[in-house]
């Protein structure tokens, strides 16, 4: 298997993906181990994917402080032929590095992720209130830059990176867990292609991006009353934008459940009768395994039981008759 995953070595997502691979059984030999690829971003990583380059890319999908990771939801509703299969939740801590012989009231830039950015702002403005804060496509790629610069270039920069990254660059830890929220966590998702769907456990999730009817009052409280009718549990909802026009937006969903339960394979229906666009991106389970709590109303047996009983009516129309013969 060739692995794909934004670079460059030890960002969280690629931390997330060894997480990922320790967790599989190891039934191959030392020379068939995995290929680990970096890419820049997101969507190089998912055009690698569909092009056939590698075989799974390991993406941000969503962070407990900063919500959904914009760049990967976009990405995934836009590409087809891809389905998620997996999820790892990896725990974030970050450490403000720099090179050898900076010290702490030097630093009058930081470099970092905006992800990353925005978890550390009020540590940043409570011990650098004076740095300017820049971006960077990684928290790795931060810490690569400023190891790789020179030494004009690295004078008075620091990195916000994972104590891991700083470590792997040569850089020296300035401050550690600068994080503003202890405990913070980041989702993230191991996408494949060709709609290759794990099958359930009873402790999964199902990603959907639904576009609504904007020309109807009420379309999205529509489509929640179709979740809730089927018994079917959101635990996560955001818009985002289609990007056609200003006010048209799609909505991101992440389900309880396997698209093999009734009720969700239901609700699915559903949207797809009454939703212009339903884009499905994946059934697979649920990283801390907590099973969904199912009414009796709305379990499989309910729905088969509710199927069996309308096909034994339709036995009793006689063919070729009106209600009036």
């Amino acid at each position: 298997m060739r692995y794909g995953f934004l670079g460059p070595e030890t960002t969280f997502t690629h931390q997330a993906l060894l997480q990922a691979l320790a967790q599989t059984p190891r039934t191959r030999a030392a020379e068939d181990a995995p290929e680990l690829r970096p890419f820049p971003s997101v969507a190089a990583a998912t055009t690698a994917l569909v092009e056939g380059e590698i075989d799974a890319i390991m993406a941000p999908i969503e962070n407990s402080v900063e919500g959904g990771v914009s760049g990967t939801l976009d990405v995934l509703a836009a590409t087809k032929r891809i389905t998620i299969v997996a999820e790892q939740v990896v725990p974030i801590t970050f450490v403000l590095a720099a090179r050898p012989g900076t010290a702490l009231a030097d630093v009058r830039a930081v470099a970092s992720h905006p992800h990353a950015q925005a978890q550390v702002q009020g540590w940043i403005r409570a011990h650098l209130p004076n740095a300017a804060v820049e971006p960077a496509s990684s928290t790795a790629a931060a810490a690569q830059s400023l190891a790789e610069a020179s030494e004009e270039e690295a004078r008075g920069r620091a990195a916000v990176c994972s104590p891991l990254a700083a470590e792997h660059f040569g850089l020296d830890v300035l401050a550690r867990g600068i994080e503003d929220n202890r405990g913070a966590q980041t989702r993230f998702v191991l996408v494949t292609r060709n709609h290759r769907i794990p099958p359930r456990t009873g402790a999964d999730k199902t990603t959907l991006v639904v576009h609504l009817a904007h020309n109807r009052a009420g379309a999205l409280l529509e489509m929640l009353e179709l979740f809730n009718a089927n018994g079917v549990n959101l635990s996560r909802i955001e818009s985002r934008p289609i990007g056609d026009a200003l006010g048209r937006y799609s909505f991101s969903l992440d389900v309880e459940g396997h698209l093999e339960d009734r009720r969700v394979a239901a609700a699915l229906r559903s949207l797809h009768r009454v939703c212009p666009v339903v884009h499905y991106l994946g059934s697979y389970p649920r990283a801390d395994g907590v099973r969904s709590t199912v009414a009796e109303a709305t379990d499989d047996a309910a729905y088969d039981d509710a199927r069996a009983w309308v096909d034994a009516l339709s036995e009793m129309i006689t063919p070729g008759e009106s209600a009036g013969e």
